[in-house]
C-alpha cells in the first residue's frame, strides 16, 4: 500500500511517497533543499533513496530546488513535455491571475530557479509502477498546460495545483478548496476538477494547504 508524506515547506508543499520505492513529489521554491534532505532524513530516507523525482508543474514554486537536490546525488527527474520548457529555461511563464489579491501575491511567487533538463517526460507514462509506485498519472491541465495529478491505490491523490487549501499558501484554513490564484485557463481548471472528482479517491493532497476532503470538494465546485 502506498504511503504519502506531506512536507510543508515556505510556500508550498511537496510530498514523499513511499511504496516498493521511493519518489519525491516537487521540490519547493530555490534554497529549499536542505529542508527537503531534513524532513526526508526524518523518515530514514536519503537523496540515494529516492527513484525520482516527480513534479506537478513546472513553476518555480515546484521545481525551484530540484537542481540543489541533483547536484548532491543524480535522481532521475521528471515532468510533462508541455512544461519542460520553464524549467529548462528556469523561470515561470507569465502567471495570469484569478482574483484581484494574486496581484499582490505574484511579486513574492514568480521567482527564476535554477534551470535543469528533466531526464523523463512523465506523459509517456500512465503510471509510475516502473518507478516503484502504485499510482496513476492523470493530465490535469488548466493552471499549466502541463499539469499532472497523480491517483493512488489507498484513496489519496496529490493534484498540485489544481486547486489550493485556504489562503495565502494554506496558512489560513488549509482545509477549505479554492481556485488557485494563478491559472492559464480557468475553463481547463473546471475540467481537471471535474476529472479528479472521477478518481477513487477520499483525500487530495494540493500543492499549498490541505489536504483536501472529498466532500467539501463537491460542495465548494458543485
Amino acid at each position: 500500500m502506498t504511503t504519502v508524506h506531506k512536507i510543508k515547506l515556505k510556500i508550498s508543499n511537496c510530498y514523499l511517497v513511499e511504496g516498493d520505492k521511493k519518489v519525491l513529489i516537487d521540490t519547493g521554491c530555490p534554497g529549499e533543499a536542505k529542508t527537503i534532505i531534513r524532513e526526508l532524513k526524518k523518515r530514514n530516507v536519503e537523496l540515494s533513496d529516492l527513484s525520482l523525482i516527480l513534479h506537478t508543474h513546472g513553476h518555480s514554486d515546484h521545481c525551484g530546488s530540484t537542481t540543489e537536490l541533483i547536484k548532491l546525488h543524480k535522481i532521475p527527474t521528471a515532468i510533462h513535455s508541455a512544461d519542460s520548457h520553464m524549467t529548462e529555461n528556469g523561470k515561470n511563464d507569465f502567471l495570469k491571475t484569478t482574483r484581484p489579491i494574486a496581484r499582490f501575491i505574484k511579486p513574492f511567487v514568480d521567482k527564476p530557479f535554477l534551470a535543469f533538463k528533466s531526464d523523463i517526460y512523465i506523459d509517456n507514462y500512465t503510471d509510475l509502477k516502473s518507478f516503484g509506485i502504485n499510482a496513476n498519472i492523470h493530465l490535469t491541465k488548466g493552471h499549466t498546460s502541463g499539469s499532472i495529478s497523480l491517483e493512488f491505490d489507498n484513496k489519496e491523490a496529490i493534484i498540485g495545483d489544481v486547486m489550493m487549501g485556504g489562503f495565502m499558501g494554506g496558512e489560513f484554513l488549509p482545509h477549505l478548496p479554492d481556485y488557485h490564484y494563478f491559472a492559464d485557463d480557468i475553463k481547463e481548471i473546471d475540467q481537471s476538477i471535474k476529472k479528479i472528482l472521477t478518481f477513487n479517491v477520499d483525500k487530495f493532497y494540493v500543492g499549498h494547504g490541505g489536504p483536501l476532503k472529498r466532500d467539501d470538494i463537491e460542495k465548494r465546485f458543485k
